[in-house]
């Protein structure tokens, strides 16, 4: 089984068996659930490895996807530990999104396309198509949006793939001197200059998140880490953003 179609089951609880000598150490317990994971995903990064909320499991953190772990390493878990004493708290969500944000900062404000205010209020990054519909509505209301007080911060999500049409117009976005306005002109199907350049961002972009499992544009990520697919209007943006603004400063 590949670590996508983990991801694609990660709603669903399931047990998968490996068959490993038991750990005598917190340091030997990580050890051994991450050689065990390895042999049976090919290719997973894992980034942490910690003792979970329940008692027996460890939390398994490889980029925003979260597997629960037996200390012994003979059953591994997909699923949301929700804290039912704690206002039904989706802990696993929470460590996700934390991951989300680890992920933004080491891609960079810098290689994004930002359409800000002079002082935002909010922030929320972006994952885009030129060619999508809704990534272009977003677009026209770029103004409207700024005026509420919201910063868009733009990563690149060509749902095409590599090597495409729309790939390589995205690339062509990402390299011109002026980003902003060609990323308006590509989205407003205007001719734009197809120049592209090895420094660009879009692939990583692209990468990072099929990784957290975006699966269409735009999809939106607030500053608290949460993820929300689709469009919203304006004046919806800035009501989750403050909302999520709030929750955060809260707890």
């Amino acid at each position: 089984m590949s670590i996508r179609k983990l991801l694609q089951l990660s709603l669903i609880t399931f047990m998968v068996h490996v068959s490993l000598v038991d750990a005598k150490t917190d340091e030997g317990t990580a050890d051994q659930i991450r050689s065990a994971l390895k042999q049976q995903f090919s290719g997973i990064e894992i980034d942490d490895i910690k003792l979970s909320p329940i008692k027996g499991l460890y939390e398994v953190r490889a980029g925003s996807t979260i597997l629960y772990v037996t200390q012994d390493a003979q059953y591994a878990l997909s699923g949301d530990i929700i804290d039912l004493k704690n206002a039904q708290t989706n802990l696993t969500e929470e460590v996700r999104k934390q991951a989300r944000l680890n992920g933004l900062k080491r891609l960079g404000q810098e290689n994004m396309i930002v359409f800000s205010p002079k002082n935002p209020k909010y922030t929320v990054t972006v994952f885009t198509d030129v060619d999508c519909g809704y990534c272009r509505k977003m677009q026209n209301e770029m103004k409207q949006i700024n005026d509420l007080g919201i910063a868009i911060r733009y990563l690149a999500f060509p749902r095409t793939g590599p090597n495409t049409p729309t790939y390589e117009k995205m690339v062509a976005v990402w390299c011109a001197k002026n980003k902003n306005t060609a990323l308006a002109d590509a989205k407003a199907d205007k001719q734009i200059d197809l120049t592209a350049c090895t420094n660009n961002s879009v692939t990583k972009d692209f990468q990072f998140g099929m990784q957290i499992g975006v699966a269409g544009t735009p999809t939106l990520i607030f500053e608290d880490g949460t993820m929300i697919p689709g469009y919203l209007p304006p004046n919806k943006l800035l009501e989750v953003a403050k909302h999520l603004g709030e929750k955060k400063a809260s707890s």
